[in-house]
C-alpha cells in the first residue's frame, strides 16, 4: 500500500464530495416521491412513523419543543408517559444520541439563522446527511482496497444500483442503523488504514491518535444502535485471530493489538458514561472479547520479554489460550456485574440480549420459546432472507466478477501456452547472442573462468546447456523457463545460497545501521549461531564476484536472518525494467556487436538475468491481497453475510460490505501492472451489473409499481382519539401503532415496540391477551394491573381463525393449548356485549375498547359477573 500524494488525495476528496451530495439528493427525492410529504399535514406526516421509529421521534420532539436544548434534555431524564405509570430515564434506557445531536443543532440553527425552521424537515435532512457519510466512506474504502479511484467509483455505483437491498433509508428514515452504521463504517475504514500503515512501515506509530479516533467512532455507534456491539464483537474476533497468524514482528503486533483493545474498552466506557450508566453496555459481547484481547496481549508482551530468544513460543501461547481468555473474561464480567448489583452500586436492568438469543434458538431449533419471541420472529424485519435477494447478492458481487476474472486468466494462460509451443526460426545473430547469454550464465553460476574450460567435465556441462538451448530453438526465454523447471524438481543447495547472496546485495543498500542493530537484537543467539556457516561462505563468494573485502561480506551476512522477510516483500514490489534494460534475445535490433563474442558488462548482465528470470513467471496476485487489512475486510464480509441470513434486518450489512469488496476482484491488486486487463475486466463487470439488475432497481425506487400509501385508516382513529378522549387517558395496543398514537396524540401508553426489554415483553403479552381464548375476567385483571383505560385492537387479528403460524391466535394456541376449545375473546367482543369492556370506536382496520374503572369492576364482581357464553 503506497502513500498517496497530495494530488491523489485532493482528487479523491473532490469525487467523494460529489457522491456525498448526489446521494443526499437521491434519497431525498425518493422519499418525497413515495410519501409526498410536502403536501401532508402534521398529523399525516407523523403517522408515517411506526414502531420504535415513532418513539424516537417523540424524544426528538421533546427536545426541540422546549425553550432550549437543555430543558428538553432534563425532561428526558424523567419520562412517565411511555411506560405508564413508571418513570423512565430515556438517556439511560434508549439509544438517543442521534436525537440529541439533531436537536442541539436544530436549536442553534433556529436561534441564529432560521426561526421558522420545521423540526421534521431538519430531522430528515440530518438522516440524509448520515446516508451521505455512508456513501462517502464506501467510496474511500473501495479506493483503499482496490488501490484505484475506479474501484471506489465502482463500489458507489454498485451501492446505488442495489440500493433497495443495501439500505431502507427512504422507507424507515428514523431506524437506528441509519445513524449508527456510518460510525461503524468509519471505524472499519480507519482500522484498515491503521493496519495498512503497520504492514507498510513495519512499526506502529501515532498510538494515542489511533486510540482516540477508534474509541470515539465506537462510542458513537454504541450510543446509536443496540446491534453495534454484535458487529464490534465479530470484528474483535477476526482481528484477534488474524494477528496470531501474521508475519509482523512480535513487538509491533503486540503494540497494535494492545491499542486496538484499549480503543474498544475506552469506547465502551465513554458510551457508559454518556448514557448515564446504561447497564446494557455491561452485558455486551464486545466488552467480553475486548477484555480478553487486552489480557492476551498483556500476557503475550510479558512472555515475549522472557522468551526473547524464542518468539514462536509466545505466538503459540497466545493462540492456544484465546478461547480460555474469552471464557475467563465472560465469567469475570458476569461476576463483576453481579457484585455491583448486590452492593447497590449499580442498578442493573434486564439483559436485552437474552431476547435475541431466544430468537436464534427459535430459528435454529424450531422451538416455541415464549410468546414475545414468537411475536418478534413474525416481524418482517426479523424474518429470513428470501432466496431472490440472496441470489442477487451472489450473482452481482461474486459470480459476475469471478467469472470475468476466470475468463481473463484462461485467456492469458492459453496465450502464453500458444506462444511457448509455436516453433520459431532464429537468425544467425540471434543464435550467437543466445549462446553468449548461456555461456555467461554458466560461467557465473559455476564460478569458472575461460582458462578452466579445458576441463572435460566442465566442457560437457556447457555442451548440455547448449543442447538444451537448441531444443528450445535458440529462444533464451524458453531456455530459462525450462531450466527453472528442472531446478525446481531437484533444487541444489548452491542455488539457494546464491539467492541469499543476491538478497543480501539488494538489501544492504536499503537498511541503515540503526535498523541492523534493532533486528540483530530482536533475533537471539540461536539464529546467530545458525548463520555462522552462511557468514563464512558469503565472505568467500563476495570476494570472488565483486572483489569486495571480507568486512563487507560479513556485514551483509549478518543481515541475512533479520531481513529475510522484508526482502521477499521488497522483491515483489520492485518494478522489473527488463524490456528497457535489454532487448529480448530473439530480436535482431540489439545494441551488441555482430558476432557477440565480447562479454557484456557485469551490471548489464545482472539486469538481463533478473529480467529473464521474472519474465518466465506467470503474473500472479499481488502479495498485498494476503495482508491483514484485506483479509479483515473479506472475513468481515463473510460474518455480515451470516448475520444477514440469520436476521433480515441486518442483511444490508452484507450488501454494503460486498460493494466494497467487489471492486478489489477487478483491480490492480490482482492484475498488478497490466492496465489493459484491469480496465477491460472492470468495465465488463460494471456494465453487466448496471444494465442487468441495476437500472431495474433504480426505476423501481423512483416509480414503484406496487407501492401504495399505507391507507389503514390510522389517521381517522388518531383524530378521534384527540377529540374524544382525555389528555391523560392511558392507551395500550399493537406495537406497530402504539408509538404512533403516543407521538401524535401525546396520550400516555403502557407498552411500546422495544420487546427485548423483559418488563416490556411482559406488558405486551398482557396487552395482547385480548387476542387469546382466555376468560374475560382474566383478561380484565391483566389490563387492570397495567392501569389501561383504552385498548386498541387490530380487527384483522380478531377473525377467530388460524390462517398461518404468525397469526396471533395461533401463537396463543401454542402457548395455551388447553384453551383451544373456547372462542377468541376479541372476536366475541366485537359481536357481543361483554361486561367491563365497551366498544367505543371501529373502522375498517382498528377498534378501540374502553375499560371500565376498577370500582365498577368490583361491583360487577360482587354481583357475580357472568362469563361470556361458550
Amino acid at each position: 500500500m503506497r502513500e498517496p500524494n497530495l494530488y491523489i488525495i485532493l482528487s479523491t476528496a473532490l469525487i467523494g464530495s460529489g457522491f456525498f451530495f448526489l446521494y443526499m439528493q437521491h434519497v431525498r427525492v425518493i422519499f418525497e416521491t413515495r410519501t409526498s410529504i410536502q403536501t401532508l399535514n402534521q398529523l399525516e406526516r407523523e403517522a408515517l412513523l411506526r414502531r420504535e421509529d415513532a418513539l424516537y421521534y417523540t424524544f426528538y420532539k421533546k427536545l426541540v419543543d422546549g425553550p432550549d436544548f437543555w430543558h428538553g434534555y432534563e425532561q428526558l431524564k424523567n419520562v412517565t408517559d411511555i411506560e405508564y405509570p413508571n418513570s423512565v430515564n430515556v438517556l439511560q434506557r434508549f439509544y438517543v444520541l442521534p436525537e440529541l445531536v439533531a436537536a442541539y443543532f436544530f436549536h442553534l440553527v433556529r436561534s441564529g439563522y432560521n426561526p421558522i425552521l420545521q423540526p421534521m424537515q431538519f430531522y430528515f435532512e440530518f438522516v440524509w446527511l448520515m446516508g451521505g457519510v455512508t456513501l462517502l466512506v464506501l467510496y474511500l474504502y473501495g479506493t483503499l482496497l482496490s488501490e484505484n479511484v475506479f474501484g471506489g467509483i465502482y463500489g458507489v455505483i454498485s451501492y446505488l444500483m442495489f440500493h433497495s437491498f443495501v439500505s431502507k433509508i427512504y422507507e424507515r428514515p428514523v431506524a437506528r442503523e441509519n445513524f449508527a452504521f456510518p460510525f461503524i463504517f468509519l471505524q472499519m475504514f480507519y482500522l484498515c488504514i491503521c493496519i495498512g500503515r503497520v504492514i507498510h512501515r513495519q512499526k506502529h506509530s501515532s498510538r494515542l491518535f489511533m486510540i482516540f479516533v477508534l474509541s470515539m467512532f465506537t462510542a458513537c455507534a454504541l450510543l446509536s444502535w443496540q446491534f453495534s456491539t454484535i458487529i464490534f464483537a465479530t470484528q474483535i474476533m477476526i482481528v484477534m485471530t488474524s494477528w496470531n497468524m501474521n508475519t509482523m514482528p512480535t513487538h509491533v503486533a503486540n503494540a497494535f493489538a494492545l491499542d486496538y483493545s484499549l480503543s474498544h474498552l475506552l469506547g465502551n466506557g465513554i458510551a457508559f458514561v454518556l448514557s448515564h450508566g446504561n447497564s446494557q453496555l455491561l452485558f455486551t459481547w464486545q466488552l467480553s472479547v475486548s477484555t480478553s484481547l487486552f489480557l492476551i496481549t498483556v500476557v503475550r508482551q510479558v512472555r515475549s520479554r522472557r522468551h526473547a530468544n524464542d518468539p514462536l513460543q509466545s505466538d503459540y501461547f497466545s493462540f492456544k489460550f484465546i478461547l480460555l481468555a474469552l471464557v475467563f473474561a465472560g465469567s469475570m464480567q458476569e461476576k463483576l456485574v453481579d457484585v455491583l448489583r448486590r452492593t447497590g452500586m449499580l442498578n442493573v436492568q434486564d439483559n436485552n440480549y437474552v431476547h435475541y438469543c431466544d430468537l436464534w434458538a427459535h430459528w435454529a431449533l424450531q422451538v416455541n420459546v415464549n410468546f414475545v419471541t414468537n411475536l418478534s420472529a413474525c416481524n418482517p424485519l426479523y424474518g429470513r432472507v428470501a432466496w431472490s435477494e440472496l441470489w442477487q447478492l451472489v450473482k452481482t458481487l461474486i459470480v459476475k466478477p469471478y467469472c470475468m476474472y476466470g475468463v481473463v486468466m484462461l485467456a492469458m494462460f492459453f496465450r502464453k501456452w500458444r506462444k511457448s509451443n509455436v516453433p520459431t526460426t532464429a537468425s544467425q545473430e540471434q543464435r550467437e547472442r543466445a549462446r553468449n547469454y548461456v555461456l555467461e550464465d554458466f560461467l557465473e553460476e559455476h564460478h569458472v573462468s575461460m582458462t578452466d574450460m579445458s576441463n572435460k567435465q566442465t566442457e560437457q556441462q556447457l555442451q548440455q546447456c547448449f543442447k538444451m538451448l537448441e531444443s528450445c530453438d535458440h529462444d533464451y526465454e524458453r531456455y530459462k523457463r525450462r531450466k527453472a523447471k528442472l531446478q525446481q524438481q531437484q533444487p541444489p543447495a548452491r542455488d539457494d545460497f546464491m539467492k541469499n547472496i543476491k538478497r543480501l546485495k539488494a538489501q544492504i543498500h536499503r537498511n541503515s545501521d540503526k535498523q541492523r542493530k534493532e533486528r540483530q537484537q530482536h533475533h537471539g543467539s540461536q539464529q546467530a549461531a545458525a548463520t555462522n556457516e552462511t557468514k563464512e561462505q558469503a565472505e568467500q563468494e563476495l570476494d570472488q564476484e565483486a572483489g569486495t573485502g571480507k568486512a563487507t561480506a560479513t556485514a551483509e551476512a549478518e543481515e541475512a536472518a533479520a531481513v529475510h522477510e522484508d526482502v521477499d516483500d521488497d522483491e515483489t514490489q520492485q518494478p522489473s525494467n527488463a524490456e528497457e534494460a535489454m532487448p529480448a534475445p530473439g530480436n535482431g535490433n540489439g545494441n551488441g556487436n555482430g558476432n557477440g563474442s565480447q562479454a557484456t558488462p557485469k551490471a548489464k548482465c545482472s539486469s538481463r538475468r533478473s529480467s529473464s528470470s521474472s519474465s518466465g513467471v506467470v503474473p500472479t496476485a499481488n502479495t498485498q491481497i494476503f495482508n491483514m487489512h484485506y483479509m479483515y475486510s473479506f472475513l468481515q464480509m463473510l460474518v455480515f453475510t451470516i448475520l444477514g441470513l440469520a436476521v433480515r434486518k441486518l442483511f444490508f450489512l452484507s450488501f454494503t460490505q460486498g460493494c466494497v469488496i467487489a471492486p478489489t476482484v477487478c483491480s490492480k491488486v490482482w492484475y498488478h501492472r497490466q492496465r489493459n486487463i484491469f480496465w477491460s475486466v472492470s468495465l465488463a463487470v460494471f456494465l453487466l451489473s448496471m444494465f442487468d439488475p441495476g437500472m431495474v432497481n433504480i426505476r423501481e425506487e423512483y416509480f414503484p409499481a406496487k407501492y401504495e400509501h399505507n391507507a389503514d385508516d390510522l389517521e381517522s382513529m388518531l383524530e378521534w382519539i384527540k377529540l374524544n378522549t382525555e389528555h391523560d387517558a392511558v392507551f395500550a395496543g399493537p406495537v406497530e401503532i402504539i408509538g404512533t398514537v403516543h407521538l401524535t396524540t401525546r396520550r400516555p401508553i403502557v407498552n411500546h415496540a422495544h420487546l427485548e426489554m423483559r418488563q416490556m415483553a411482559e406488558r405486551t403479552e398482557h396487552a395482547y391477551s385480548v387476542y387469546s381464548r382466555q376468560q374475560s375476567s382474566d383478561i380484565y385483571k391483566q389490563c387492570a394491573e397495567l392501569k389501561i383505560q383504552y385498548l386498541i385492537i387490530s380487527l384483522d387479528e380478531c377473525t377467530n381463525e388460524v390462517r398461518d403460524d404468525c397469526d396471533l391466535l395461533s401463537i396463543w394456541d401454542d402457548k395455551q393449548p388447553a384453551n383451544r376449545k373456547y372462542p377468541q375473546f376479541c372476536h366475541e367482543l366485537l359481536h357481543k356485549q361483554v361486561p367491563s369492556f365497551l366498544k367505543v370506536y371501529t373502522n375498517d382496520n382498528y377498534g378501540i375498547i374502553k375499560m371500565f374503572s376498577q370500582s365498577v369492576q368490583i361491583i360487577l364482581k360482587h354481583a357475580k359477573m357472568p362469563e361470556m357464553a361458550m
